[in-house]
């Protein structure tokens, strides 16, 4: 089955590698044009070349940390400029570890995996939500873990951030479906 999300622009972050790299390949494959994002701004380079080499003309990469607001003002403007609008986002970045008991756990550590795993999607869907609306039908989807659902001993920060982010998506959802 082919053309499934045709004519979608999709918005991806964390997709220089893992499942950002697994998702952008599919969809630009199902007929999506796509943004990825990361931090890593050679590994996304990367994947989209290895997109444009299939699917000429249909994928673009930019530099992005999730954490500032800032670049997630211009990397939507970017992708909606790129794209000709955007239909989809993809909150995909997250980070866990280093694996520590709260009793030796740092409080950068769990600020950092907030920022990145948590904050990031309320920055993301403040930005995109007015093209968001301009493209209906559109789509917020927020990647999560298991570890929100069943905790993973030494990994206090991501589990907590993880299972609010679930909760946030749900909410999401939701309001689009």
């Amino acid at each position: 089955m082919t053309g499934r999300v045709e004519n979608k622009k999709v918005l991806i972050t964390g997709a220089a590698g893992g499942l950002g790299t697994a998702m952008a390949h599919m969809l630009a494959r199902e007929g999506a044009k796509v943004v990825v994002t990361d931090v890593n701004l050679d590994g996304a380079q990367a994947l989209a070349d290895a997109i444009n080499a299939d699917h000429p003309g249909s994928a673009f990469a930019f530099a992005q940390d999730v954490t500032r607001e800032d670049q997630w003002v211009s990397v939507i403007e970017a992708a909606v400029s790129a794209m000709g609008g955007l239909s989809v986002l993809v909150n995909n970045a997250g980070v866990g570890g280093p694996l520590a008991f709260v009793e030796q756990d740092t409080v950068e550590n769990w600020q950092r995996q907030y920022e990145i795993n948590l904050r990031s999607i309320m920055l993301g869907t403040k930005h995109a939500m007015a093209h968001l609306r301009d493209a209906a039908p559109a789509s917020i989807i927020n990647i999560s873990s298991v570890a929100g659902l069943a905790a993973a001993p030494g990994m206090g920060a991501y589990n907590a951030t993880r299972s609010e982010e679930r909760r946030g998506g749900k909410e999401c959802r939701s309001r689009w479906s």
